[in-house]
């Protein structure tokens, strides 16, 4: 069994539920390494990000 490194995996326990089940799923799935790992949590963020800011300018 792999280990995530703790810093990795708060980022990844303070993602949203859905996009936190969705990536624990799929690291149970797939063999991922650290860096990747980091990746993935980071495209997820700046996706989330994004949402907010087209959300915010929508009501503007």
């Amino acid at each position: 069994m792999n280990t995530i490194d703790p810093d990795l995996f708060a980022k990844l326990m303070s993602l949203p539920d859905g996009d936190r089940t969705d990536l624990l799923e799929f690291l149970g799935a797939t063999p991922v390494g650290q860096e990747q790992l980091n990746t993935l949590i980071g495209e997820i963020e700046n996706s989330i990000s994004d949402k907010r800011k087209a959300r915010v300018a929508a009501l503007n």
